[in-house]
């Protein structure tokens, strides 16, 4: 298996938790906050990647049947995690993620079940290994960009190359869902900072009158 494969599902999430852990240390946020957050469902979301990445490594292993059915399998994890996401609908972040997660599905679903990705942009991002795998069919959740992809403004086309740590192409959806994760990070770090300063705000408001 490619490691192209799994920057191009796991890095998008991890790198965007990252940063937001960061970001809201930063701001003044406390990782034991992310503990309080209730999540509705988590096994779907659990599910749906085991599903992708389930079909990921059957195929690399030589399971050739599994290939036959990657789409169908595809498609399954994408309506799982939409499912996921609404019945986690309270938090707004998550209607960001999901933006990002339909805008990629629709470009994979259009596209055959697999996302096409710009072959030069991984050359300019010094993917040369990926390429060639990807050009020569080796990685069944991407396809090369052609003139006969449709709607390829949603492919992976957006170039992080070198001295990004961990060069790659990301898709539009791919950006949004990083937002998304990034806005739902930094709401549940904060949360505890913003009810002190509420608490704050009320104290003082009573004390005027």
């Amino acid at each position: 298996m490619s490691k192209y494969s799994i920057r191009g599902c796991w890095k998008v999430l991890i790198e965007g938790v990252l940063l937001a852990l960061i970001i809201g240390k930063v701001r003044g946020g406390k990782f034991k906050s992310l503990g309080q957050v209730s999540i509705r469902n988590p096994w779907m979301f659990i599910l749906a990647f085991a599903i992708e990445f389930g079909t990921l490594f059957a195929v690399s292993a030589g399971f050739e049947v599994m290939r036959e059915y990657s789409m169908y399998l595809h498609t399954l994890s994408y309506l799982i995690l939409f499912v996921g996401i609404i019945t986690n609908r309270e938090y707004p972040a998550m209607w960001v993620i999901f933006l990002g997660s339909l805008l990629n599905f629709i470009v994979i679903f259009i596209n055959g079940g697999a996302m096409p990705i710009s072959i030069e942009g991984l050359i300019r991002a010094g993917l040369e290994q990926e390429a060639q795998i990807i050009s020569s069919g080796g990685i069944i959740t991407h396809q090369p960009l052609t003139a006969a992809t449709r709607i390829p403004i949603l492919a992976d086309i957006i170039i992080l190359p070198p001295p990004y740590p961990f060069p790659k192409l990301m898709s539009i959806g791919d950006f949004i869902i990083s937002l998304g994760v990034i806005m739902f990070v930094q709401k549940a770090m904060l949360q505890e900072k913003i009810s002190r300063q509420n608490r704050m705000i009320r104290f003082k408001y009573k004390s005027r009158i």
